[in-house]
């Protein structure tokens, strides 16, 4: 997931090079960054947990925000987003440390700081409401976020298929093939939150979608390489889709409110 995708563009008619060769171009890239922050945050939580009884006791999970439905109901929406800092054990911190770190760096790589920020923490806080309008059970992890991620990364290799021609749709494939064994696998585990992996998995794939960079090849004889990539991706897209998940997700807890009270 390092490696940089590169894709097959015919330069413009009219300029130098005829119009039938094809060019490869490198696309705009960010070094990872929030995906370490993020990393480092969890593991710190979860020392932290350690220190103060355990991270798998409840009332250590309870004490800092676990996904609990009874006190959401009673109006600590916050738990919404602290549950997605927690982890149960460190199997749990370590597996979802690995997952963040490999899909969460190819994704911030390509859709940059701000992007990624946004796509990882919405998309957590979907899965927690999922999980609280349909299910009773305490729960914590990044899971949902990283579901997210992964529906993000799908997004992108949808929208961008043709330019990437096979080794793209083989990649979409794979991660399609992914997330399904990941969702089969939550429903025959005890214990595992399923309902959060699946609305972090729509979160990401709805935000995947909007903010997923929109590339435009660009001819300049002032330019080393003269033909660029450069991002048009909608900003105007990105807030109405931002708005309509919070939207959703609004009226989503406020079934989740009204089944446990």
């Amino acid at each position: 997931m390092g490696k940089q995708p590169t894709g097959d563009i015919t330069p413009p008619v009219g300029r130098e090079e005829p119009a039938s060769n094809r060019v490869r171009v490198a696309l705009p890239h960010y070094r990872p960054r929030w995906t370490l922050v993020l990393l480092g945050i969890n593991g710190l939580v979860w020392l932290v947990m350690t220190v103060m009884g355990g991270s798998t006791s409840t009332r250590v999970l309870v004490l800092f925000g676990a996904k609990v439905d009874p006190l959401i109901a009673a109006g600590q929406y916050w738990r919404l987003l602290t549950a997605c800092f927690l982890h149960i054990g460190l199997v749990h911190l370590a597996v979802n440390s690995y997952s963040l770190y490999s899909i969460g760096s190819h994704v911030e790589s390509r859709y940059g700081y701000g992007r990624f920020t946004v796509l990882y923490l919405l998309a957590g806080i979907a899965g927690n409401v999922l999980s609280y309008a349909a299910s009773d059970s305490l729960s914590a992890g990044a899971s949902g976020a990283i579901f997210g991620l992964l529906g993000a990364t799908i997004s992108y290799y949808v929208v961008h298929r043709g330019e990437f021609g096979q080794r793209g749709r083989r990649q979409l494939t794979n991660l399609v093939g992914v997330a399904a064994l990941n969702l089969v696998w939550g429903m025959t585990m005890p214990g595992i939150d399923n309902l959060g992996h699946i609305g972090g998995l729509l979160g990401g794939l709805w935000l995947g979608w909007a903010f997923c960079p929109r590339y435009r090849v660009v001819y300049s004889l002032d330019t080393l390489p003269p033909y660029q990539v450069v991002d048009e991706a909608s900003r105007v897209r990105g807030i109405v889709s931002v708005a309509a998940l919070i939207l959703l997700m609004v009226l989503l807890v406020m079934l989740g409110t009204r089944l446990t009270v």
